[in-house]
């Protein structure tokens, strides 16, 4: 979701200020995290802003050509801890092998509209600062749709735990008064709180050298 710079400015001094009333001269290095609460309609529209979203497939999933594109996004709730998704996936210059009379035959699909559900399960890692999501696909839609069922092992093979690390985020710069400054966000957990998604960074702050590779002076 792109951001304005008065918004990107707005969000900067915003984290500066939380930093500055959580930090006191005595206190040591480490700070208490910040609170994040992102509002499932906030993070829908996140994830929709960065559609259509191409599928890779596994390279042991052999049975199947062709090019997969999450195409929307039709509801997004948090059920029992996971999150519950609703959208629609197509495919184009789509085949599959079959096994027909101890052969091997390549079916041509050409291209489908399917509509998916599934419930995305999350787990971070404090020490990899790494967040894991794990989809898993309603079996009852595939047995609805005999273009589902056709797929059934494709969704199988995306059903397994994607990596996302958040080690490397670019740092927030601005300036306090003349001085510029930045404030790196650590993240510290990423859960589900009710409707919303929680993320806590712990945030770092510096000055910012005057070299042109940017050297951060702490």
């Amino acid at each position: 979701m792109p951001f304005s710079p008065y918004r990107h400015q707005y969000i900067f001094l915003l984290v500066l200020c939380a930093f500055s009333l959580l930090t006191t001269p005595t206190q040591a290095v480490q700070s208490p995290p910040i609170v994040l609460n992102l509002p499932l309609p906030t993070l829908h529209q996140a994830l929709t802003s960065l559609l259509p979203l191409p599928i890779e497939q596994q390279k042991r999933n052999s049975n199947f050509r062709g090019s997969f594109v999450v195409d929307s996004i039709t509801r997004l709730a948090v059920q029992q801890n996971v999150i519950a998704v609703q959208g629609q996936l197509s495919g184009r210059n789509m085949a599959v092998n079959a096994q027909v009379g101890g052969q091997t035959i390549q079916i041509k699909l050409g291209e489908m509209v399917l509509p998916v559900s599934c419930d995305i399960a999350l787990r971070y890692d404090r020490e990899r600062k790494t967040l894991f999501l794990r989809p898993t696909f309603y079996k009852q839609a595939r047995q609805q749709d005999p273009a589902a069922a056709s797929l059934a092992p494709l969704l199988d093979g995306l059903s397994r735990e994607y990596a996302l690390p958040l080690d490397k985020l670019d740092p927030l710069a601005g300036k306090l008064g003349v001085t510029p400054i930045f404030v790196q966000l650590e993240p510290v957990d990423i859960r589900l709180r009710g409707d919303s998604l929680e993320l806590q960074f712990r945030p770092h702050t510096g000055k910012i050298g005057s070299t042109k590779t940017g050297k951060k002076i702490r």
